[in-house]
């Protein structure tokens, strides 16, 4: 009897998974209708992005990764160290 129930189961994921699958990829096709037969105009900013602009963004992501950098190997090391030397002295020592 149990073994009925969980081939029912297994049966029914098996189709219902395709199934929803398929549901989801109609659903998301759905068509959204505008309300204007042509397309409307947009007055947006020109917005220049120049090698200036972005220089204090380049020095301060530099600046970041030259601190975070050796304490994150450092943290690392360390914990890897906690970590494996224990083992290592148990393996050798035949402990």
């Amino acid at each position: 009897m149990i073994e009925k129930v969980k081939s029912m189961k297994a049966s029914a994921r098996a189709f219902l998974f395709p199934a929803l699958v398929g549901a989801a990829t109609a659903g998301s096709s759905v068509v959204a209708f505008a309300a204007e037969t042509g397309s409307p105009t947009l007055d947006l900013p020109q917005i220049n992005i120049t090698t200036e602009m972005l220089t204090p963004l380049v020095e301060g992501i530099v600046a970041n990764v030259n601190v975070i950098l050796p304490v994150g190997l450092g943290i690392m090391g360390m914990m890897l160290g906690i970590r494996l030397v224990p083992k290592l002295i148990r393996r050798f020592t035949g402990g």
